[in-house]
């Protein structure tokens, strides 16, 4: 079959790639093609704006690949002490609606990055994720885009993705929070990275009913566009090439297994960090940054029961009364302390228990229970990468991978300053809880996954893909995704990520006739 443009992967990249070149050439034919299945009423939605318990949870488990029941509670602590113990299981280290890359316990012994995961869906982890948007701070920038130009991508991206900082109304704990933050943080920081309610994808109206961003909100009218196809369960095995142009891509249907050759005039691969690299090396698409350069900053995690008198001993409101966590709207929210280096070189995030992936087991409603993750850069080094196999093969019939991952001793050292300011943090709002105190989580665990396939300025075997993700050597093969982000960033990647396709699908339409 033919078609202008076959995207690989229905994530909020994919999405926004198929969106901006919908609205644009409406005439293009697009196809989309996504290895996972739909998992909801709604194609792509957010699980978190699924109603009914069950179907939330269902949603999740169709998310899981090859792990088809739903994971146990496990505190963070929990979880850390487990790992330390050696104790390498999935239920101990992946988290609902993903599945571990490597799941079997040989594999995941010799594996560096034992929590490494995958959400396998319609949608991608882009269902599952916490909808955090900040933008990156000093330290963090791509150094060879232009501000301005970068600048107007985040616009336009934050746009897209509706982001918004006023998904939650500020309480008066949420105010004394942020009170708490700045008096920590000093004045030393950049204009506008002072600690700030987190910029997140959502939409909401004025009662604070929230509507969080998936891909639905991202396609939007695309979905319903005549010349737009989404296919399910269906992967792309194989590109096939000649002289620098991709002149087929090998789909297969799993249920079925019919297998079909796609001709297109621009292949974009949005298939995550992982996948993404793992289907150009099947292709014998090998350029020698593939998989090279693999980053994930430290992810250093702790529960806090907030001072019963927080609010009458720090507020600047102190008159003000603390609400109960059981009214409508959470108590606190989800506050951000941005990167911003050398004054504040990591990314903090201050999420009420219930909006958090990492869950406690404190059950006690008249408990302020807040989470803390507080992350530093990773180094970026060749030596941590994908490595791909040629003889073996993951659950889906490619080929199979391992990671090598190591921190070095500048990393070991931003870790450690990165817990002395959260502890500073933590002693101002309260007492850490029992069973979450300050835990540095098993590598893998942050789910940003960044490097795979990094973009660069010339093709010296230091990149994979061009400033506006076009591949090395290829006219017509674009790749996007965190892993196309080039420099190590602790903020979330997503609102970069979905930046840098909004460049690059201005390129891709350049090229279609």
């Amino acid at each position: 079959m033919k078609t202008n443009i076959l995207i690989i992967g229905s994530g909020p990249v994919g999405a926004t790639y198929a969106r901006i070149i919908a609205e644009q050439r409406p005439q293009a034919k697009i196809l989309m093609v996504e290895v996972g299945p739909k998992v909801s009423d709604s194609i792509g939605q957010h699980v978190k704006n699924i109603s009914d318990p069950k179907k939330m949870e269902m949603a999740q488990i169709l998310s899981q690949g090859p792990k088809k029941t739903p994971y146990p509670m496990i505190s963070v602590a929990e979880r850390a002490l487990a790992v330390q113990r050696g104790e390498l299981t999935a239920d101990v280290l992946a988290r609902a609606g993903t599945h571990l890359v490597l799941d079997q316990p040989e594999d995941i012994k010799t594996n560096e990055m034992p929590s490494i995961s995958m959400s396998t869906n319609i949608g991608g982890m882009g269902i599952h994720w916490t909808c955090a948007c900040p933008r990156p701070g000093k330290g963090e920038q791509i150094p060879f885009i232009a501000e301005e130009e970068m600048d107007k991508a985040f616009t336009e991206a934050e746009k897209i993705l509706h982001v918004t900082q006023e998904a939650f109304p500020i309480s008066a704990e949420g105010e004394t929070i942020l009170h708490i933050l700045n008096q920590t943080l000093g004045d030393k920081h950049s204009p506008k990275r002072q600690a700030q309610p987190m910029p997140l994808a959502c939409k909401v109206d004025s009662e604070y009913n929230r509507y969080w961003t998936a891909s639905d909100l991202i396609l939007g009218d695309t979905l319903n566009h005549p010349n737009f196809e989404l296919r399910s369960e269906t992967i792309c095995r194989k590109l096939h090439y000649q002289d620098g142009r991709i002149t087929g891509a090998e789909i297969e249907h799993l249920p079925t297994q019919e297998k079909t050759i796609v001709e297109a005039e621009v292949v974009i691969v949005a298939a995550d960090a992982l996948r993404t690299p793992q289907l150009l090396w099947a292709s014998g698409i090998r350029p020698k940054a593939l998989g090279h350069y693999l980053n994930e900053h430290p992810f250093i995690f702790t529960f806090v029961e907030l001072d019963k008198d927080l609010v009458k001993n720090h507020s600047p409101n102190p008159t003000a009364k603390i609400h109960n966590r059981k009214s409508p709207d959470p108590t606190v929210g989800v506050f951000w302390t941005p990167f911003d280096a050398p004054n504040h070189p990591f990314h903090g995030q201050i999420m009420h228990m219930d909006l958090s992936p990492m869950k406690t087991t404190v059950t006690d409603d008249s408990k302020h229970i807040v989470g803390l993750g507080w992350g530093p850069l990773k180094e970026a080094n060749f030596e941590d990468c994908i490595v791909f196999s040629d003889t073996e093969f993951d659950y889906f019939g490619m080929p199979k991978m391992n990671f090598k991952f190591k921190f070095t001793e500048k990393d070991l050292e931003a870790i450690e300053a990165a817990k002395a300011f959260q502890q500073k943090v933590v002693h101002s709002f309260g007492k850490e809880i029992k069973d979450g105190g300050q835990t540095l989580m098993p590598p893998g665990t942050a789910l940003h996954y960044e490097g795979s396939t990094r973009m660069g300025i010339e093709n010296d075997g230091e990149s994979v893909c061009d400033t506006y993700s076009k591949v090395w050597g290829f006219d017509n093969l674009f790749v996007g995704g965190n892993g196309v982000i080039p420099v190590a960033t602790a903020s979330n990647p997503t609102l970069t990520s979905v930046a840098l396709a909004v460049r690059s699908a201005e390129k891709v339409i350049q090229q279609l006739k």
